[in-house]
């Protein structure tokens, strides 16, 4: 027998087993606790649900974007009106929090987290805090149930259902349930970057939905949730090593760790400005911190740093900015846009010698001045220009105009030809219109018959536009906005009546 048992004593040490750690209420804070934590959204790869007896999990490559100091304190340090609902009776520690993310769109300070820690059970009974000025302890019909002990790797599931609601009179109301079911489904090694440590894993399914109604808006809407929490604990260390938070695909991690000197990422955007409409600028945005090199995403889909913008209306453009370690914060820059229409004069142009060409603005402007060569003609609405003083030469117009604050202006050239005159016998002068025209020549065929055929040739006597057997109803309306500007002659015949005009096109 003793040989028996020596036997056995050589093999178990040979395969070197360990029995898997055991958690109790040892393992969880105490009132004076501080505990530094980093917490992080950088979790390429990993893979946490991985579990089981005697595993291995290595998250040493985790890498802090913030750090938080933890801290755990007496009930009897807490508002006394918090200590109304959260007696010795109910808690025993309490952490202080810098927000309570269930109720969104209040002020909210003197925030905390209440505990009830004992031999049998650590449990959380509710939250507190001041809320818009009025506290307000948030107590639950039922505990939430974090851990059971002893909690070992053969501990059977828990669950707990925790609600709460509250109503402040002209303020609002919001309300809460929470379904906690945990399951202790692993245990081994668990390496981050404070070290290796023995651990028990936690596997939490939570369902939640938080009601909120605010007065001021008139609405209120439900928040759901279902997230799941996975949590490595570790002999003495108060709070998980580990504590990984999945929710729609996404993962947060919180963890213990030594003091980190963070550089944090900072943006500092372009000033907000006011433009008139037609204006465009370029803004962009300050980087330092965090770490290089960064990645920008704004609400235009651009991935520069500064971008160039033009906006008819008052808008307001958000920038995304990361960093190599995942870190990012946004920032927003709103552009108002005072209503100013600009007037466009059109295509530079040529026109007959004996002709004039009419400006008119289409738009009311408190100033407007028309300006040819660089000397001002002409301070109405409407201007004519013609050939006088300006020759066969090249007028250059300008119109500046101003509306409050905003102003601009517009230029083209109009040169002066001499249009020859048609001297074929026979010819009937042709009625056009527009004349100058852009897109399409309108011409009256009413004196042929209802098939021709037509050319259009330009100064040099090229022929650039012609069509052959073309049925019209007294109108022909060729398309002209292929032609570069110039004067033209066009000529209709349907074999026995013969036409002819000379047109300019702008």
């Amino acid at each position: 027998m003793r040989s028996f048992i020596l036997t056995l004593s050589v093999i178990l040490a040979g395969l070197q087993v360990f029995p898997q750690i055991v958690i109790t209420r040892n393992d969880m804070p105490f009132v004076g606790d501080t505990i530094r934590i980093s917490t992080t959204t950088n979790t390429p790869g990993f893979e946490p649900d991985a579990t089981g007896p005697d595993f291995t999990w290595d998250f040493s490559s985790l890498t802090a974007q913030s750090q938080s100091v933890e801290r755990y304190v007496s009930i009897n340090t807490t508002p006394p009106l918090y200590q109304i609902i959260f007696n010795a009776t109910v808690a025993n520690l309490a952490s202080p929090v810098d927000m309570i993310d269930f109720v969104p769109g209040f002020e909210i300070s003197d925030a905390y987290v209440y505990y009830m820690a004992t031999n049998a059970s650590y449990v959380r009974p509710g939250y507190a805090a001041t809320i818009m000025g009025i506290p307000v302890p948030m107590k639950f019909d039922q505990p939430e149930r974090i851990y059971s002990f002893p909690l070992q790797y053969t501990s059977q599931p828990d669950s707990s259902t925790s609600n709460y609601s509250l109503g402040i009179p002209g303020m609002g109301y919001f309300s809460i349930m929470r379904k906690r079911v945990n399951h202790v489904d692993g245990w081994g090694t668990l390496t981050t970057p404070l070290g290796s440590f023995d651990v028990l894993r936690v596997k939490s399914s939570i369902y939640e939905r938080d009601s909120l109604y605010i007065d001021s808006l008139q609405m209120g809407f439900p928040i759901i949730r279902h997230y799941t929490e996975y949590q490595w604990l570790g002999l003495g260390h108060d709070v998980p090593l580990l504590s990984i938070t999945e929710e729609d695909g996404l993962f947060a991690a919180r963890y213990k760790d030594i003091i980190q000197n963070f550089d944090p990422l900072v943006l500092i955007p372009d000033p907000d400005r006011v433009i008139c409409k037609g204006e465009s600028l370029t803004i962009g945005v300050s980087v330092s911190g965090g770490t290089p090199p960064y990645e920008f995403i704004w609400s235009t889909g651009q991935t520069t740093q500064s971008i160039t913008v033009e906006p008819d209306s008052t808008t307001t453009y958000e920038v995304f900015v990361s960093d190599a370690a995942g870190t990012w914060q946004t920032a927003s820059i709103t552009i108002e846009v005072i209503p100013f229409e600009h007037l466009t004069l059109g295509n530079d142009t040529v026109i007959c010698a004996n002709a004039s060409i009419t400006f008119t603005s289409p738009y009311l402007y408190e100033a407007i001045r028309w300006y040819v060569n660089g000397t001002l003609v002409s301070t109405d609405g409407t201007f004519t220009l013609d050939s006088t003083g300006v020759g066969m030469g090249v007028a250059l117009v300008r119109a500046e105009f101003e509306q409050g604050q905003c102003s601009g202006y517009d230029e083209l050239s109009v040169q002066f030809e001499i249009c020859e005159g048609i001297n074929e016998a026979n010819i009937n002068a042709l009625r056009i219109y527009p004349n100058p025209a852009s897109e399409v020549l309108r011409i009256e065929t009413g004196i042929f018959k209802r098939e021709i055929s037509y050319s259009i040739s330009a100064g040099t006597g090229n022929v650039v536009l012609k069509s052959d057997n073309t049925r019209h109803n007294g109108l022909l309306e060729p398309e002209i906005s292929m032609l570069r500007p110039g004067i033209y002659l066009i000529r209709i015949t349907d074999g026995n009546t013969h036409g002819a005009a000379v047109f300019i096109k702008n």
